[in-house]
């Protein structure tokens, strides 16, 4: 089956795609998760709940943004909450 292959790579390109700010920012949006645990060197990570000299993770999730992809399409949103830059 073939078909034609767009790149989208301006504002211009995202409106005739009909994509709108919010699936632009939706798809820039990521989740990572971090093991903010303390292992010792050498530890077996292969070791489960329950098996001796287990230790649990401490698990942390950040959400970013690729401000690159927001920019390339003339997004803008609004920050909030505590990692939001401060006027000066």
């Amino acid at each position: 089956m073939r078909g034609k292959i767009r790149s989208i790579n301006s504002r211009s390109d995202m409106q005739a795609a009909k994509l709108t700010d919010e699936q632009i920012i939706k798809m820039a949006t990521q989740d990572v998760i971090y093991d903010d645990a303390k292992y010792p060197p050498g530890y077996d990570k292969k070791l489960n709940p329950g098996d001796s000299g287990y230790i649990p993770p401490i698990l942390r999730t950040e959400t970013i943004i690729d401000e690159g992809v927001l920019r390339r399409f003339a997004v803008t949103i609004e920050v909030r909450g505590q990692n939001a830059p401060t006027e000066q």
